[in-house]
């Protein structure tokens, strides 16, 4: 008799590669991303797909959570992993506690940005809601071996600024950059960058001193992602300041 898990695996499995249809290029380029089995579907059907929902829909939320739990863990086919996150992004007024003590484990199955980043999405929410219970995880994080819990601990404190939402204290978000700004990962570096740059939205005069007292040790990936949102003759300062320090270093 099968497993609950294989059933749910075959159920969700089942309806992703019923709308499989032939884009070999966008499936070449998604396959440059992960080492997971790639089904070659786009994002809106993705979200289609989430929406229309599975048997397991209808069960109580701490089911719903088990379930997509052992589809995360199990699974190994990228769309069936954004299916969770795109469901919790979707209901994220129901992300409690419970979640986050599920959920903070998922990072060790991630291995490409587009996994990490809808998790932090949801990371962003819970600590918002939940500072002192995610924050001490995130610092833990930020001194990982794993590349990916390292960008997360950066990502998942701003995410996209918005004045809808609560940032954590500019301070917290710079200590958490600060040790990252000399790491050789390229995606940890753009994610650092990434948060710079949200972060001037938020406080510009506390990040613009930060970047100002940090500008040759910025890899070059984090300064231009950090100062896209500068104004042109502040940033082309920076530039000129940089270049010179480098000349004399």
């Amino acid at each position: 008799m099968p497993s609950r898990t294989s059933c749910v695996l075959h159920e969700v499995e089942r309806a992703l590669k019923s709308r499989v249809r032939k884009d070999p290029e966008y499936k070449a380029f998604r396959e440059k991303t992960t080492r997971l089995k790639v089904l070659g579907l786009r994002l809106p059907i993705m979200h289609e797909v989430e929406r229309q929902g599975f048997a397991f829909y209808k069960k109580p939320a701490d089911n719903i959570l088990k379930t997509w739990n052992r589809l995360w863990q199990t699974s190994n086919i990228h769309e069936a992993l954004y299916l969770p996150l795109f469901y919790y992004r979707r209901h994220r007024e129901r992300l409690d506690t419970a979640h986050w003590s599920v959920m903070k484990r998922w990072i060790t199955r991630v291995e490409n940005w587009e996994h990490a980043d809808a998790l932090c999405a949801l990371y962003s929410i819970l600590y918002e809601r939940f500072p002192a219970l995610v924050e001490p995880t995130l610092k833990q994080w930020n001194r990982s071996r794993n590349p990916w819990k390292r960008r997360a601990s950066v990502v998942s404190t701003i995410y996209y600024a918005s004045a809808k939402r609560k940032a954590p204290p500019i301070q917290t978000v710079l200590s958490l950059i600060e040790p990252l700004l000399g790491d050789k990962n390229p995606y940890v570096q753009k994610g650092t960058g990434w948060q710079l740059r949200e972060a001037y939205k938020l406080s510009a005069r506390e990040t613009l001193a930060f970047l100002e007292s940090h500008l040759l040790e910025l890899p070059a990936i984090t300064f231009s992602y950090a100062t896209e949102q500068l104004p042109t003759r502040t940033k082309m300062r920076l530039k000129k300041i940089r270049l010179a320090l480098r000349r004399t270093d």
